[in-house]
């Protein structure tokens, strides 16, 4: 499944198929380009914080209802709750996860999380 930095990257090219230099200022295009050759290969598609985080939640949806604050993440991996909440921004990102609310921020998986094993790259 594409990231969603990979889709971005596919709808903006269709978008800008014909003329990006109608759209976009040299500035705006040499960063464009810049964008589209970095990609995400290389990268981890998880963090080792982000790997603990979601097979924590996939082994605890039933008990926690499929809604986790970060504190009750942190406490449970013996990592601190801003430790927690970093990894959360990026599973939230890329589809693992999605924020519910906001007082206090509530995190769900997604199914894409609840079917993907971390430890699986």
């Amino acid at each position: 499944m594409a990231s969603k930095k990979e889709k971005f990257i596919e709808e903006v090219t269709r978008l800008l198929e014909d003329s990006p230099e109608k759209y976009l200022s040299a500035d705006a295009l040499d960063f464009w380009n810049g964008l589209q050759v970095s990609g995400d290969s290389g990268k981890p598609r998880f963090t080792e914080n982000g790997k603990l985080v979601l097979a924590y939640m996939r082994e605890n949806k039933e008990q926690y209802n499929n809604l986790f604050k970060a504190k009750e993440l942190g406490e449970g991996l013996g990592i601190s709750s801003r430790t927690a909440s970093g990894a959360m921004r990026k599973l939230v990102t890329d589809g693992y996860a999605e924020k519910i609310g906001e007082s206090p921020v509530v995190y769900a998986l997604t199914e894409l999380g609840v079917n993907t094993d971390p430890n699986v790259e």
